[in-house]
């Protein structure tokens, strides 16, 4: 028996995990000051999906003008801004926005302002290991085609041993150097954690839905005939 089993995901369990996600998200992207119209209502929401494993709550948001945010651990843990983004594209077969406008923030400016991001949610850079430089700094190049005003830049606290890990951190930044804008944070660190929220009603697992109702995890309506023996 696997140490976390499946849940099996209904609508009414699935509201009620955005019920819980949702004014988090408002908060979240309220206090980053994000291009999202606030409250967010179901006219912007594009896609919600809720995570399966048991004893787990959580979820990814996905918004009608391609923001993206996920939840899980009890906090909002990361964002993403999936359009003119190099990092991340709806559609990897499109161009990047490789030259879109000069670079208008130096590399000490970016992080200044990828800090300054960070305790706009109230995070202590020195807890989470971010007053120190960063671990990579991705981005800002000349390039002979022309400027490319992104930068990516992550702070990484790696854990060693067993014991370590309650002090480890991941934090990543990206942003829009010509704008000055952000892109996507990403911040994992088991100092952030809180309680998993209580959600009712109370998913069953997978495997008893299926029981239950003898029904298969997949089955395929439009599968073609087999075809005839040959004799």
């Amino acid at each position: 028996m696997p140490l976390t089993e499946i849940i099996h995901v209904t609508a009414a369990y699935s509201n009620a995990v955005l019920a819980v996600v949702l004014p988090q998200v408002n908060d979240y992207a309220g206090k980053l000051n994000l291009p999202v119209p606030l409250p967010i209502t179901a006219n912007e929401i594009q896609e919600f999906r809720v995570g399966r494993l048991q004893g787990f709550v959580m979820g990814g948001l996905w918004l009608t003008n391609h923001c993206e945010f996920a939840y899980g651990n009890g906090y909002v843990y990361g964002f993403t801004m999936m359009t003119n983004n190099p990092w991340r594209t709806d559609d990897p077969t499109q161009a990047w926005p490789r030259y879109a406008g000069a670079i208008n923030m130096t590399t000490n400016e970016a992080i200044t302002f990828a800090r300054s991001e960070l305790v706009k949610l109230g995070y202590d850079l020195k807890v989470l290991h971010a007053d120190v430089a960063p671990s990579s700094f991705e981005g800002g190049y000349q390039l002979r085609e022309g400027p490319f005003p992104y930068c990516q830049i992550k702070w990484l606290k790696e854990a060693k041993t067993i014991e370590e890990k309650a002090d480890a951190s991941t934090i990543t930044v990206q942003i829009n150097m010509h704008d000055k804008t952000l892109l996507g944070l990403n911040v994992v660190s088991r100092k952030l954690w809180q309680p998993e929220p209580d959600i009712e009603p109370k998913p069953e697992l997978e495997s008893e839905y299926r029981q239950r109702t003898q029904a298969r995890m997949y089955f395929n309506t439009s599968a073609p005939a087999l075809p005839p023996k040959k004799e």
